[in-house]
């Protein structure tokens, strides 16, 4: 994203979605970016703003939690409060994961740990296609799949679990609204 901001003019606010620790809120801070921070407790599918309020976004890992039907729903909102054209950086889950499948089933893509620090959480795993339909209304610019136990299972989770995590790490661009047909 700072990269990003560096190339690109910013007219308006980025919207971070789930500051967490607020690593991520400083650090954007510090390049000079205005930011709206949204709160981990703060639901994705009810962001601040109003339609087309921010210049671009950021989520590090609010959007792995939820239920299929309720990252959709967040996605639309966050479409809702982008500007057209605007640029998206997004983490999301994904079914290489080792925990896909894995404890209480909510739909065919959503599961929650029985235990561990995030038990009883709902996480959404996609695969490459799942990923694309999620992010309707947006054109993907990039998208990798990346093994995080190196980047984020130290700070993040528990040293002890084993499990290999997997997450997309995706940017994408808002489309802009189709022309009215005449």
């Amino acid at each position: 994203m700072i990269a990003y901001a560096g190339e690109h003019t910013l007219n308006g606010p980025v919207l971070e979605v789930g500051t967490g620790s607020g690593r991520n809120t400083r650090a954007l801070v510090a390049a000079g970016l205005e930011v709206v921070s949204v709160p981990d407790e703060t639901p994705y599918t009810q962001l601040p703003g109003a339609r087309d309020a921010y210049a671009a976004a950021i989520s590090t890992h609010a959007y792995l939690h939820g239920t299929s039907a309720k990252l959709r729903a967040g996605i639309a909102e966050l479409r809702r409060v982008l500007r057209p054209g605007a640029a998206v950086f997004l983490t999301l889950g994904s079914i290489a994961d080792d925990r896909y499948g894995l404890g209480l089933p909510f739909d065919e893509r959503s599961f929650a740990p029985g235990d561990g620090d995030e038990a009883g959480i709902p996480h959404v795993y996609l695969d490459r296609d799942g990923v694309i339909e999620t992010l309707f209304g947006f054109t993907v610019e990039s998208l990798e799949e990346v093994a995080v136990n190196e980047i984020a299972g130290r700070w993040a989770h528990d040293d002890d679990d084993p499990a290999r995590r997997v997450h997309w790490f995706v940017i994408a661009r808002k489309n802009a609204p189709a022309a009215a047909a005449q």
